[in-house]
């Protein structure tokens, strides 16, 4: 089963708990002692990782494939951001522009969401994946956090 066939929730639960370890482990990863392979192969032993899969009752040798993919995916966005941050070129770090903001929060409205975060923590990038999952209610690997920054009017 691939990540992108999961539901949003799930999607977001793995992202969340990966993230949190990557971050742990960032300095091994960015010098290269620390594969993908050995982290995928860790990950699928961690407690949290192995309920959510019996959850869905997906084979640990089956979502591997797809989980080293994302996690690769993960790793580059990581090593890309922190290779920009030092040159201050980093769309993920750059603050979103007040015109952003203004249209982001008519979106919200007119599409009966609301932002849990308040929106001066929004970068460009954030807005532009949260217009995208409120237009399309799809959200691109990897960004999986702004699923956290709105929820549904009622």
């Amino acid at each position: 089963m691939e990540i992108l066939q999961l539901d949003l929730n799930t999607r977001y639960t793995i992202y969340a708990q990966t993230k949190k370890v990557l971050r742990k482990y960032q300095k091994g990863i960015v010098s290269g002692k620390l594969t993908s392979e050995q982290f995928v192969i860790s990950m699928l032993k961690d407690k949290t990782m192995i309920s959510i899969l019996d959850n869905l009752n997906i084979d640990n040798s089956e979502f591997r494939e797809t989980y080293k993919s994302y996690v690769d995916t993960l790793i580059s966005m990581q090593n890309d951001s922190l290779l920009k941050s030092k040159e201050n070129t980093n769309a993920y770090m750059r603050k979103a522009e007040c015109s952003s903001i203004f249209k982001l929060n008519k979106l919200l409205k007119l599409s009966g969401f609301n932002l849990t975060i308040p929106d001066k923590y929004l970068t460009q990038k954030d807005i532009e994946c949260i217009e995208k999952y409120v237009k399309t209610g799809d959200i691109d690997l990897g960004n999986e956090k702004i699923f956290n920054y709105v929820t549904k009017q009622f």
